[in-house]
């Protein structure tokens, strides 16, 4: 509430000749005044917590987990169990079936009555320690926290700690709060069944903020694609490219035949897109090469898309261009679609008003090509908004920043949000 709506207030309540219009605007903003009321203690604690929160996220982005490193995840979640557990949260280390980092499940208050609220999402970073340590350390500069993390998305976790310290602050005990945090996202669950550890630990839960990198112009993401990579591999006869050309079967060519139909697949009209991201093939230039790689990545926005795109492309993998080769596949990772749900766009269009209520800015709505855990949750029923985390740019890169003021103003309006849930 600003000192104009404060002023307006004072003046209109002190006014003997009041309209009818200046009634029912005093009304508004005295109803607006008390809403505020509601969220100060909070505001004004996290508004002291600045400094705390950037000493807690340094302490994190210097404490590497990157997702292809499992020796640093697993020492990263010992020391974030430990953390959460000096939170006052009861704490479940869940192993997802591989040498990835394993889920964290955490509940604070899990006697209270009523359905928990869930803050989720991932504490494994993308990129190896060896280039983070060198081309983009922990950093504080006109504004912005630089690292490895700092966006996707150990400051959404911290957002996640600040807003149930805040609520604990207050001595909000309405419902329990809850915490999934995946070690093995930013490998999309190769190999593992994090995924499926995701979903089973989110049922049941009443609405989960999903601490994903903010967009830069603050939006709340309602829906993403999911993505699946195929590995495809084409096997061929090597030869002798002069004098035993004929004997030769070329895998390169067979795969070339194939690249066109799959590029034919993409359909941007329904969202659906495959990309021929990495191929390998042959050994000397004066050889027929008889053997040929190339893994695609396909990114779609329905289940029912993806199961119609594999058995466009398996027709394209079974037919043979070159005679004499064979070909192999197999879905090497996926991540479902977090599709957007009438539950969801009510949660979201609740933040709104909430937003607007707190005087904090009002989010958009933004769909993504990219993939989260988000889905997960909303396959569990549980009504979802994901990129709720820090604003900045330049995650999976050594540009990566965040704003340092929008690590408080994310916890203060997930904080509002909470309170306006029970009120």
């Amino acid at each position: 509430m600003d000192e104009v709506h404060v002023e307006t207030i004072l003046y209109l309540a002190g006014s003997r000749y009041r309209t009818e219009y200046d009634c029912h605007r005093y009304e508004l903003l005295r109803r607006k005044w008390n809403m505020y009321e509601k969220y100060a203690d909070a505001f004004h604690w996290l508004e002291s917590q600045k400094e705390n929160m950037i000493t807690t996220l340094k302490n994190f982005v210097q404490t590497p987990s990157c997702g292809r490193e499992p020796e640093d995840v697993i020492s990263f979640s010992e020391m974030f169990l430990e953390f959460l557990e000096k939170e006052g949260f009861s704490c479940r280390y869940i192993p997802v079936g591989n040498e990835n980092g394993g889920t964290i499940s955490a509940i604070y208050g899990e006697e209270r009555e009523g359905k928990p609220i869930l803050f989720s999402g991932h504490y494994d970073t993308a990129l190896y320690r060896q280039i983070t340590d060198k081309e983009n350390p922990w950093k504080r500069e006109k504004g912005k926290l630089y690292g490895s993390g700092v966006l996707d998305m150990k400051g959404g976790i911290v957002i996640a700690i600040y807003c149930a310290r805040a609520l604990k602050q207050i001595g909000w005990d309405k419902r329990p709060l809850k915490m999934i945090w995946s070690g093995d996202e930013e490998v999309n669950h190769k190999g593992s069944n994090g995924g499926e550890i995701f979903h089973r630990e989110a049922l049941g839960c009443e609405c989960a903020f999903h601490m994903e990198t903010g967009f830069p112009e603050k939006e709340l993401c309602i829906g993403r694609k999911g993505g699946v990579r195929c590995k495809i591999q084409v096997e061929g006869i090597d030869a002798h490219a002069g004098k035993d050309f004929e004997k030769g079967r070329n895998a390169i060519v067979e795969m070339a035949y194939k690249i066109l139909e799959i590029k034919n697949l993409t359909n941007m009209d329904r969202g659906t897109t495959l990309n021929v991201g990495t191929i390998q093939g042959g050994t000397i230039f004066n050889s027929v090469p008889a053997h040929c790689e190339i893994i695609v990545d396909m990114r779609f926005t329905s289940n029912q898309e993806l199961a119609d795109t594999k058995e466009k492309l398996e027709a394209i993998l079974k037919k043979t261009y070159v005679e004499g080769t064979t070909t192999h596949w197999e879905y090497i990772d996926s991540m479902p679609v977090f599709e957007t749900t009438p539950e969801g766009l009510k949660l979201f269009r609740f933040l709104q008003k909430t937003a607007e209520n707190a005087g904090l800015p009002v989010p958009e709505s933004i769909y993504s090509g990219g993939s989260s855990d988000a889905a997960a949750t909303a396959m569990a029923g549980v009504p979802t908004v994901c990129a709720c985390g820090t604003i900045g740019e330049w995650n999976h890169t050594t540009k990566e920043y965040i704003w340092e003021d929008s690590l408080v103003e994310r916890a203060k309006f997930f904080t509002a949000a909470i309170l306006d849930i029970f009120q």
